[in-house]
């Protein structure tokens, strides 16, 4: 089944088609980037709600959402034609090939080449055997989005508010459409693997093409455009240096490859950038200039709206910098004219608010405590530190010199050159990128004084937005001072200009050479086997007492709701600590055969493998076999010796007591 291939094309067409609404000059690569996101970012977002209204995911449901698409498509396209009066592929929208052209795209090609490697041998590669392995961070992140996936693609069932795969009576707060994407390439055709990796590549090649975008339209220069991504891709250190005091890990090894909800985060977020700038950057007019200015605002409060279910944390930095740069528009533009132009305001912020205010309404009822804390300095040591010091009346002038020095030494450290390269990329950049910088650099300040999250590092996702920011002006310090070099002694330029590539790069690029080196198997092929029988063998809304590993095969590759999965995913997003200990202490109880505690949490199946043996193990306590041989309680469905390592796997099934007539 090709449906799949459908979805994506017409999604395409959709964002295209309403790339030809705005007056923006788009080159052709950067309309294509713009389409594919913002017309997956509103497919997806259809597909889901008519899930939702018809109570499943189906063929039938992705149909009638191409449909919509499609017809949602042709009357942006006959609009847009109807005003123009040129068609869609006037003069205006010609892309001009020349030397620097053939460059850009041989970049582009490189990027893409690269991508695919990394995507095809980092994400569930298959080996001759049959087992998949992957990159260490997709390794510790993917099995929890496979659970989300095949709990879409597996269940029965579809209806808001979805339940929380990993941990049994517990509603979904975790941004899950990037996954529900997934789903719907699944649903359409392709398998599990395919269903990751098209959409990575897809969005990860557009959100790297924006960023090209956003920095040539901030400068007027290619070159920087080019230079900045790569030095994204290519910043920050390897794993393992925390206790040298490095934190700030390379992009693509911390975010970029493992956290699909950021893929689609950023590349909306860019988009907004991108519409932000046009619309309050360029020079002012009237009628026409303004209802430019106007539709331009509105898609982007309509793509900031549509955020908190693809990515939280983008939605917070889109929404904070459109804020921002809103309010100083507004103010130059009354210090100009002595006029307040509150238009601006509701063309942006209207759509932003009505659509994002019931996801936020909702996500809010799952942050606990440990969310928006005063943690001064990211880390735990910093903060640990900056704390420690004398913040009385008297010590406190002292203690803020002594925080502004720890936090330099921290920065200098994590940043590497780019710490030396801003502030000459802020000197010899224009007023216009400095001023949107500026909100880039305020969110910096606070996401070193505030945890978003209840992991600290998670603050990175708030950082990433600013070191490509960062990235745009280090490139703007990096050719001013490689072409004052030349201009001393032209033989200078090249070495200058490739030595601090090179210095901004190199620990990125050590870091992708050993995640290609390092691999680590997420399944078996026998466990992928088992994950089989399970799909074909029980009820799709099963429940499964399972032990807690992250990569258990059960919950990652047959959709089915476990009780309790790892411990570090539910706190990181968002379950009470001490519920967590609750829900484990059951569920050792119910492994030293309480039966009662397995009827209580409605447990259909259990299971007894090497992960639940791993668990009994790491927490100090023996499973009670015998309480399973009970015939009148449980039944065993399933009893497989698998692996070198002659493994033993059991899958009870609990059986319903009889009810009295």
């Amino acid at each position: 089944m090709l449906l799949w291939i459908f979805f994506i094309v017409v999604s395409f067409f959709l964002g295209l088609s309403i790339s030809f609404l705005l007056d923006i000059s788009f080159p052709k690569a950067e309309r294509a980037f713009f389409s594919l996101v913002v017309g997956h970012a509103i497919s997806i977002w259809i597909i889901f709600l008519l899930s939702c209204l018809k109570g499943s995911l189906s063929a039938g449901v992705i149909v009638l959402g191409i449909v919509i698409c499609a017809f949602a498509s042709v009357i942006c396209f006959g609009e847009s034609a109807k005003r123009s009066g040129k068609g869609f592929f006037g003069p205006s929208n010609k892309l001009i090939i020349c030397h620097c052209d053939k460059y850009v795209l041989s970049f582009f090609v490189s990027i893409l080449l690269y991508l695919l490697v990394m995507n095809l041998y980092g994400v569930l590669r298959p080996d001759e055997a049959g087992n998949l392995y992957a990159f260490h961070t997709v390794w510790a992140d993917y099995p929890f989005h496979t659970s989300v996936i095949t709990s879409f693609v597996y269940s029965d069932i579809f209806s808001f508010p979805l339940s929380y795969p990993q941990f049994l009576h517990t509603e979904m707060h975790y941004p899950f459409l990037m996954d529900f994407y997934s789903a719907v390439l699944m649903k359409g055709g392709l398998d599990l693997r395919g269903s990751i990796i098209i959409p990575n590549i897809l969005l990860q090649f557009s959100f790297f093409g924006l960023l090209y975008s956003l920095a040539y339209r901030l400068t007027g220069l290619k070159k920087v455009g080019m230079l900045a991504t790569l030095i994204f891709i290519g910043s920050g250190f390897p794993p393992g240096l925390q206790s040298a005091g490095i934190h700030f890990l390379n992009p693509m090894y911390a975010v970029i490859m493992p956290q699909r909800t950021a893929l689609f985060g950023m590349g909306i977020s860019f988009v907004v950038y991108i519409l932000l700038f046009q619309a309050l950057f360029r020079a002012e007019g009237e009628g026409k200039e303004k209802k430019r200015m106007y539709k331009e605002l509105f898609l982007a409060g309509t793509l900031i709206g549509l955020l908190p279910y693809i990515h939280a944390h983008s939605y917070m930095v889109t929404a904070f910098v459109s804020l921002f740069l809103s309010l100083f528009y507004f103010y130059c533009t009354f210090i100009k004219t002595g006029e307040k132009d509150y238009k601006t305001s509701i063309f942006l912020f209207a759509p932003l608010i009505l659509l994002s205010l019931p996801q936020v309404w909702y996500i809010r009822t799952g942050v606990s405590e440990n969310f928006f804390v005063f943690f001064p300095g990211w880390t735990e040591a910093n903060r640990n530190m900056i704390m420690g010091f004398d913040w009385s009346c008297i010590g406190a002038i002292f203690s803020v010199v002594k925080t502004v020095f720890v936090l330099a030494k921290f920065w200098m450290l994590n940043m590497g050159i780019l710490f030396f390269l801003l502030p000459l990329g802020v000197l010899k950049s224009t007023r216009g990128l400095r001023t949107f910088y500026l909100p880039f650099l305020l969110l910096f300040f606070i996401a070193n004084c505030v945890k978003f999250q209840p992991w600290y590092f998670d603050n990175y996702k708030i950082f990433l937005h600013w070191l490509a920011l960062t990235a745009i002006l280090a490139s703007v310090a990096i050719f001013w001072i490689s072409e004052y070099a030349g201009r001393r002694n032209k033989s200078w330029y090249i070495p200058s200009l490739a030595s601090l590539i090179v210095l901004c790069t190199l620990f990125g690029f050590v870091t992708h050479a050993v995640m290609i080196e390092k691999s680590f198997m997420v399944w078996s092929n026998e466990e992928i086997g088992i994950a089989e029988w399970v799909r074909e063998n029980t009820p799709p809304n099963s429940i499964f007492l399972t032990g807690s590993a992250h990569n258990h095969p059960i919950p990652s590759l047959s959709g089915r709701q476990r009780v309790m999965g790892y411990e570090g995913w539910l706190w990181s997003h968002g379950i009470n600590w001490s519920r967590i200990s609750e829900r484990k202490k059951d569920e050792i109880g119910m492994y030293k055969g309480n039966y009662t505690l397995i009827k209580e949490y409605g447990v259909d199946y259990v299971c007894i493998g090497p992960y639940e043996r791993a668990f009994a193990t790491d927490n100090h306590f023996k499973i009670n076999y015998s309480a399973f041989y009970n015939e009148t309680q449980l039944n065993l469905k399933y009893d497989v010796v698998i692996g070198e390592g002659k493994e033993r796997w059991r899958i009870y099934e609990v059986k319903t007591p009889n009810i009295p007539a």
